[in-house]
């Protein structure tokens, strides 16, 4: 796993003044809001014996452990102990955070390197132009897999024939750029037919142009840039959506699948909220069916294992090996490194 990158660690509203825990690169973190309103997020084990810090009580901005009752601030520090009058020299780790459009940002590596710059731009989830629907799904995969999953969008077409995907996904090529740490693709179908999920959210008729835009930004973002129209019809007419994927690793073989789905029309319309969000579990539930038993399959095959790839792994490919880059980067200096299954050469990947 990745841990120099910007991860989200929870959505804005599910972090109050009650303890959160979640486990995030294989470590479990304690979120809670302090009182002036900011996100703090500490390691979620008491210096003491481990004890989750998360299981505490929260008195003021400082937890006080269920255990044995050591009090640790928002920093991470002790600053005392119940029923003792020195307080020992201890203390836990505490995570950069930014909170920005909604979205709580964690880091969970070299704190020196933690450049809230390197964030990607979410600014659609805080414009008073746009309206979003957002959630969590649990994933039981290793995240590699999720990210190869958003990165070849051709498995609409045989994954999702019901609501998001038809023939032509998966009959369009797609043009591949990379740049530092992201990986970009563009597939532009022009004068298809329109899948039921668009016919049903925007009235389209076929025939239809729908762009799909999509960028990685490594370790653990993609955002997914949908356009669609009436075929001829110039940009930017029509509609314009932003899917965005937090793929959030738990430990080295579970995931937490952020996902945010924004719009720019009928933006108060909560109907159509209600149906974009059931539409968008239920091809998640697909996605998360296929990506849980392929775990199984990964995790069971026989070490040298070769695997066959085609043109349209092309991104996934590229995206597999920027985070393996990353991971072996951080094993040269000292981290754990990433596991590495042997796979077929694909053109231009």
């Amino acid at each position: 796993m990745v841990k120099n990158g910007w991860y989200i660690g929870a959505w804005s509203d599910e972090v109050g003044r009650t303890l959160l825990q979640r486990w995030i690169v294989g470590r479990p973190v304690c979120f809670y809001r302090l009182q002036d309103g900011s996100v703090t997020a500490i390691e979620d084990r008491c210096p003491h014996r481990k004890y989750p810090l998360s299981l505490g009580r929260l008195d003021g901005d400082v937890i006080e452990c269920n255990y044995h009752g050591y009090r640790i601030d928002s920093g991470g520090v002790c600053v005392g102990v119940a029923e003792q009058p020195d307080t020992p020299k201890a203390s836990v780790h505490r995570f950069p955070l930014v909170e920005r459009d909604g979205v709580v940002w964690i880091w969970t590596g070299d704190v020196e390197l933690a450049d809230p710059a390197l964030i990607p731009d979410t600014w659609w989830l805080s414009d008073p132009g746009w309206t979003h629907v957002k959630g969590l799904v649990p994933l039981k995969a290793r995240q590699v897999l999720l990210a190869e999953n958003l990165l070849d969008l051709t498995h609409e077409t045989f994954l999702h024939p019901s609501s998001i995907g038809n023939a032509a996904v998966a009959g369009t090529p797609i043009e591949v750029t990379s740049e530092g740490d992201r990986v970009s693709f563009i597939r532009h179908m022009v004068g298809i037919e329109a899948p039921p999920f668009y016919e049903k959210s925007m009235g389209l008729t076929s025939p239809i142009d729908r762009w799909q835009d999509g960028d990685f930004y490594a370790p653990g973002v993609f955002i997914l840039n949908i356009r669609l129209a009436p075929t001829g019809t110039e940009e930017p007419e029509g509609f314009h959506m932003k899917v965005m994927y937090g793929m959030t690793p738990a430990t080295e073989t579970e995931t937490h699948d952020f996902f945010a789905l924004a719009r720019d029309y009928k933006i108060d319309d909560a109907e159509l909220s209600t149906f974009q969000l059931e539409q968008q579990l239920a091809v998640m539930k697909e996605d998360v069916d296929a990506l849980e038993i392929q775990e199984v399959m990964v995790a069971s095959e026989p070490a040298g294992a070769r695997e066959s790839s085609i043109r349209s792994d092309v991104a996934g490919i590229r995206g597999r090996r920027l985070l393996e880059k990353m991971a072996a980067k951080e094993a040269a200096a000292g981290e754990a490194p990433a596991p590495r299954r042997p796979r077929a050469a694909v053109a231009g990947a």
